[in-house]
């Protein structure tokens, strides 16, 4: 899950400061969930999924897919 947030964020030019202020912490927070250090909550990916302009369930289906076999998400 967390590569495919990375891969996501790489096609879309965004950083994790993009990620910290889209669910409201800190980089060093955002970067400790991106990492595995701590996980993501429910909120954070509704969150996540809005700024990729995206459904909860659109992103998680993203979420559950190879990471190789992900194109990116068209509206």
């Amino acid at each position: 899950m967390r590569a495919n947030i990375r891969g996501e964020m790489a096609r879309r030019g965004m950083t994790q400061e993009d990620i910290a202020k889209a669910i409201g912490c800190e980089r060093p927070l955002a970067n400790k969930k991106l990492t595995g250090k701590k996980d993501f909550t429910v909120s954070d990916l509704e969150k996540i999924a809005d700024m990729f302009g995206m459904t909860l369930f659109q992103f998680t289906a993203v979420l559950l897919q190879p990471i190789d076999s992900i194109k990116q998400f068209k509206a």
